[in-house]
C-alpha cells in the first residue's frame, strides 16, 4: 500500500491507499513530524508501505515529512511538485504557481467524473478554491476566497465588537444574535458563493459538469450545496497517489 500525506495551512491529511481505495485516513493539526514511531501509528502501519508521496504547501514541511518517511519505506519517498505530470493540460499563467493540493484535487476529480463531463472542484480548507477542469482535461484556474474559519477570525479579528465564534452544522439562515449571524455568513454564505460559482463556471464550460467537493469543511458546507456530485473529503489523496504512480511507472 501507499502512504499519501496531504500538508495544508491547517490540518496534515496522513492516508494508506491500496489503488484508488483509502484503506485508513488520518487528520491532525498542521506540524513538524515529531518522530517516526508517531508517523507510523497515524498511518495504521503493519507493514511497511510501496512508497510515499508527500503534497505540501507548507514551506520547508513537505521535505521534513519526506524525511521522516524514508526511515520505514520499502520504496520511493516523493515529495509531489506543481511541475508533475497530473494527467492534465494547464492552461494558467504560470502553472509553477498553482498548489499541489489543487492539482491533485483536480487530477482525480477528472479521472473519476464521466467521460465528456467537465469538473468544478471546491476544496474547503483554509481558504476555499473552486477550479474548473475542463471535458478535454484542461485545468482552466479557479477562484481562491476565504475559508469559512479563517473568514470568522478575520471579522473578529479586525473589528471591536464582533466574538470569535465556532462553526456549526446547524445554523439557521436568519441569525437572530450576533454570533449566529455570523455562523450564517460562514456557512450560508460560502454555500452561496460556491453555488454561484459553479453556475457561472458550468456556463463558461459550456458542458455538462460534475462538481465535487473536498477539505475539511466540506462535510459541513455539503448539505447546504444542492450542486454538488461528490463529497470526497480523500479526493487529494487519491490525486498524490495518482501522480506518485505516473512518477514512478
Amino acid at each position: 500500500m501507499l502512504l499519501a500525506i496531504d500538508i495544508g495551512n491547517t490540518c496534515i491529511d496522513i492516508g494508506l491507499l491500496a489503488g484508488d481505495e483509502t484503506v485508513c485516513r488520518h487528520k491532525f493539526p498542521t506540524a513538524r513530524p515529531a518522530n517516526t514511531d508517531l508517523l507510523c501509528r497515524l498511518a495504521g502501519l503493519a507493514t511497511p508501505p510501496i512508497g510515499a508521496v508527500i503534497g505540501s504547501v507548507v514551506a520547508e514541511l513537505g521535505a521534513a515529512y519526506a524525511a521522516a518517511c524514508r526511515d520505514f519505506s520499502a520504496g520511493p519517498v516523493l515529495q509531489a511538485h506543481n511541475t508533475w505530470d497530473w494527467g492534465l493540460q494547464i492552461d494558467y499563467d504560470d502553472p509553477a504557481r498553482i498548489g499541489v493540493d489543487r492539482l491533485a484535487a483536480a487530477a482525480a476529480a477528472h479521472r473519476t467524473a464521466p467521460a465528456g463531463q467537465a469538473v468544478v472542484v471546491v476544496d474547503a480548507g483554509t481558504a476555499l478554491t473552486v477550479d474548473a477542469i475542463d471535458a478535454a482535461g484542461t485545468f482552466r484556474g479557479g477562484v481562491i476566497a476565504l475559508g469559512l474559519r479563517l473568514g470568522l477570525n478575520a471579522l473578529s479579528a479586525n473589528t471591536s465588537f464582533l466574538p470569535q465564534v465556532e462553526l456549526a452544522a446547524t445554523t439557521p439562515l436568519l441569525g437572530q444574535n450576533t454570533a449566529d449571524g455570523l455562523r450564517s455568513g460562514a456557512l450560508h454564505g460560502s454555500a452561496a458563493l460556491v453555488e454561484g460559482l459553479c453556475t457561472r463556471m458550468a456556463a463558461a464550460l459550456d458542458s455538462p459538469v460534475a462538481v465535487f467537493l473536498t477539505g475539511g469543511d466540506g462535510p459541513l458546507l455539503h448539505p447546504h450545496i444542492a450542486a454538488v456530485h461528490t463529497c470526497d473529503p480523500d479526493l487529494v489523496l487519491r490525486g498524490l497517489a495518482l501522480a506518485y504512480r505516473r512518477r514512478t511507472a
